[in-house]
């Protein structure tokens, strides 16, 4: 059974934490209350730290001579300074960390779709903006995951999520040590996982492992750690993860009957029709490799990227 690191996220206070939005409320999320027994959570609600009271009158965002601004139109303050500058004492003085889950849509927090109003507020808000706190943090951590409670529903992009912050904790925690072939091993075991989210990026992580023993130690961690973060910058797509999956097939071809391959390929056109979580297919290879003992495969962590409890949320 694989032992698994315990992310380090920011999350909005709201978010299960706290009654702090701007009506007193919480708001509930199933998937964040799920994680609190496997993540360690900084939570933070930037209004709140603004000094602003629980409730307080809504802030939005207005775009004025093309700034996009943080006001509160009832008392007439520009709160835009005052985010930036908590935003950026608040953020630099984080410990690592894994990634971000914020509240969606919010003025403050929200990653994408939130409400821009044009000055005077008398026309129709645009809904293509991010909100203010949230844009300091994609500036600080662009290249770690960043999402939102009601994009965290849809079952593929909480599966990218979890396998990203799971795998990233894992490598923090290896920065402690001082064991070359420690190393060795975490690449050795996410070489399916990296190679779904970029091949050529891999090749040069494979790089630098092979040449390791030339340089101290530390400034190699901190060399592939710059790479795993490239490599996991983005969530691995569709079609990558299929042709991972098709990859781990050919270690069984000879091995399965007409029907059984086909019942997987089917699932594999399923999954990339968005109709099928990514687990499934996963299950499928992890059964033959059961079955036909495969030790490679099965030091895998693309098959195993996240606790199995979390399994559960995957179909919330």
């Amino acid at each position: 059974m694989r032992e698994f690191s315990r992310p380090c996220l920011v999350a909005s206070k709201c978010l299960e934490f706290d009654s702090c939005r701007y009506d007193g409320s919480m708001i509930k999320s199933s998937i964040v209350d799920r994680l609190k027994n496997y993540v360690e959570f900084h939570p933070v609600c930037p209004e709140v730290e603004l000094g602003l009271p629980i409730p307080r009158d809504p802030i939005r965002l207005v775009e004025n001579k093309k700034e996009i601004e943080l006001l509160q139109p009832s008392t007439g303050m520009n709160l835009t300074k005052k985010m930036i500058d908590f935003a950026d004492g608040f953020l630099r003085k984080l410990p690592l960390i894994d990634g971000f889950i914020l509240k969606n849509k919010s003025p403050s927090c929200g990653i994408k779709a939130v409400r821009v109003y044009p000055p005077g507020g008398n026309s129709r808000p645009r809904t293509d903006g991010v909100g203010a706190f949230a844009r300091e943090v994609f500036h600080r951590f662009y290249q770690l995951p960043v999402e939102d409670e009601g994009r965290l529903r849809n079952f593929l992009i909480r599966e990218s999520f979890l396998t990203r912050i799971f795998t990233l904790a894992e490598y923090r925690d290896l920065l402690e040590s001082d064991n070359f072939n420690d190393l060795i091993d975490f690449h050795t075991n996410n070489k399916l996982l990296l190679m779904a989210h970029n091949q050529a990026l891999l090749r040069e992580m494979g790089r630098i492992v092979a040449q390791g023993r030339e340089k101290p130690f530390n400034e190699l961690k901190m060399e592939y750690g710059r790479y795993l973060l490239k490599n996991l910058s983005e969530p691995a797509s569709a079609p990558a993860n299929v042709n991972v999956l098709q990859h781990s097939l050919g270690y069984f071809s000879k091995k399965l009957s007409h029907a059984e391959k086909k019942f997987f390929l089917d699932a594999l056109k399923e999954y990339r029709e968005g109709k099928m979580p990514l687990l499934l297919c996963q299950n499928l290879i992890k059964s033959w490799i059961i079955r036909f003992d495969d030790v490679y495969l099965r030091q895998q962590t693309f098959f195993d990227p996240y606790p199995p409890e979390l399994l559960e949320i995957t179909f919330i």
